[in-house]
């Protein structure tokens, strides 16, 4: 059965209001449903609604709740990460991969090496907008709980300075890499829990600048490879998640 998200202010007592245009024309005239049909939607904290339609407007789809409760389609552990951004289609498809993996929030950066320009702060507003709805598409496509979220575009400094906001951080570099992603998850295991916030790095497609990689060092970050192998960067995003998720979540 299809799923749809809604926000907290469309929920009242027994029932639920979809608004949304996009999703009301999917519902109504993709997969051409009516009165009394049922609709799963997901809510705020991984809630689900199993639903009727009662009614349809131009404007939105009242329905009635007939279930509700807690989606266990979510990951245990909280996995942020920080992407220099890469070419278009290949940044969609890292937002997708990512968000069919679990991620809970994307923080796209830009480096030296970034190839992406942006021409003003509304070009990087509508990217944003862009990737958050390649989000949405993406966990309805894989029935997950929750949303991941895509926060603003900042710069390297930036992204430096917000490191203690973690409890661990994951660099992955080709550079001055002796320590294996696997090792280091292995020896870092005792001190993951469910509240742990982790934090994976990922370069541009043209490398991380000697500069950069200094910066990390000076901030106590190991950089760590993941193998012998040389990926592209939206694959080297999807091989450290996947270590991650097999070392850390908790079934």
């Amino acid at each position: 059965m299809p799923h749809f998200f809604i926000k907290q202010e469309n929920i009242s007592e027994n029932m639920v209001f979809i608004t949304d245009k996009s999703d009301i024309n999917h519902i109504l005239n993709v997969l051409r449903y009516g009165k009394k049909d049922n609709l799963i939607l997901k809510g705020p904290e991984n809630r689900v609604f199993e639903v009727a339609i009662m009614s349809i407007k131009p404007d939105q789809i009242e329905c009635e709740i007939l279930e509700s409760y807690i989606s266990d389609k979510t990951l245990n552990i909280n996995i942020t990460l920080a992407q220099s951004i890469i070419k278009s289609q290949k940044q969609d498809f890292l937002i997708q991969k990512a968000t069919e993996l679990g991620v809970k929030q994307i923080i796209p950066f830009v480096s030296k090496n970034t190839v992406v320009k942006f021409d003003s702060e509304k070009d990087k507003r509508h990217k944003i907008q862009r990737w958050q709805k390649i989000v949405y598409e993406s966990a309805k496509q894989c029935q997950r709980g929750d949303l991941a979220r895509i926060e603003e575009i900042i710069d390297f400094e930036k992204l430096i300075s917000s490191l203690n906001n973690f409890d661990l951080k994951i660099l992955c570099s080709e550079k001055k890499a002796d320590i294996s992603i696997k090792k280091f998850l292995a020896e870092n295991r005792q001190n993951i829990s469910e509240e742990s916030k982790i934090l994976l790095i990922i370069g541009p497609e043209g490398g991380w600048d000697d500069f950069e990689i200094d910066r990390f060092l000076h901030a106590d970050l190991t950089p760590l490879t993941l193998g012998k192998l040389v990926y592209r960067a939206e694959t080297a995003a999807i091989a450290a998640l996947s270590h991650i998720i097999y070392e850390y979540e908790l079934y």
